[in-house]
């Protein structure tokens, strides 16, 4: 009984994310695409243009500033998060208050959030650390064959195991300092025990949110699949909107689950935020 009840806990945050998006889709989709642009997309852009400046023997003053400000937007995602997520609440509760309104609530906890980002950080180190034989050790040439070695797949299992205390740790940790002024390391602990507490219920939204993500991008690649019959150049720009609208909607979905998760572990009904 208790696992249906977890099961269906689950898919009643993945429907209240959707009755949430269609409040105001508009700012979902600005938020998300704030986040993959800030955090996803441009820290990849300035470890490339870090590479080109050590190549062609640059200036060290640009690298050490490009350096500094991909470590600012690497240390800075908390603070991101919580405001993300409290934007979600006001949202929620019918309230029009300014995202500018939230940040302000936020930052008195910058310091302790910037913090978690750097200790997050060492920990995606330390994760490269213990991979990084593994990674030299791939034959590149083997993999390019159909059937990739035994190597891989032992990185990639590892890389998994090693993800999985990452996932747990920052799922409600930014939020426990944000909302509940708890201390960086005991929100991380806090953080792996709820997340724990609520695993069936957080497996249940991710599974069902990445099986609906396979199914929309099915149809769709279908659809431009025919168009492509016809205009092929018209249906590579259809696939390249397509790819980054799904990968939208899956930020925001995944910031709404969040929300959801956060507010039925922290929160009895009708309880409101305290910042």
């Amino acid at each position: 009984m208790m696992f249906r009840s977890k099961v269906k806990l689950g898919f009643s945050w993945l429907a209240d994310s959707l009755t949430l998006f269609k409040q105001h889709p508009a700012k979902w989709m600005g938020l998300s695409s704030m986040y993959l642009v800030f955090f996803q997309f441009l820290p990849i852009l300035l470890l490339g243009i870090i590479e080109q400046i050590n190549q062609a023997h640059g200036s060290i003053i640009i690298l050490f500033l490009v350096g500094l400000l991909g470590l600012a937007l690497t240390f800075s995602w908390p603070i991101f998060t919580s405001v993300v997520i409290g934007v979600c609440r006001e949202t929620h509760a019918d309230r029009p208050t300014p995202v500018t309104e939230v940040l302000h609530r936020v930052k008195p906890h910058a310091k302790q959030l910037i913090f978690l980002g750097v200790v997050f950080f060492a920990y995606r180190l330390v994760m490269i650390a213990f991979t990084e034989a593994d990674i030299q050790a791939l034959d590149l040439q083997q993999m390019d064959k159909e059937i990739m070695p035994i190597g891989f797949w032992w990185l990639m299992l590892k890389l998994m195991v090693l993800q999985v205390p990452l996932l747990l740790a920052t799922w409600y940790s930014p939020l426990l300092i944000s909302y509940h002024q708890y201390s960086v390391f005991k929100s991380i602990g806090h953080s792996v025990w709820a997340a724990l507490n609520n695993i069936t219920a957080l497996i249940t939204a991710w599974v069902s949110l990445t099986l609906a993500v396979v199914v929309v991008m099915l149809l769709l690649g279908l659809l431009i699949g025919v168009i492509a019959i016809f205009a092929k150049g018209l249906a590579a720009f259809l696939g390249l909107i397509v790819v980054m609208f799904v990968s939208l909607m899956a930020t925001a979905f995944l910031f709404s689950i969040q929300y959801f998760s956060f507010l039925a572990m922290y929160y009895k009904k009708g309880e409101d935020f305290v910042s």
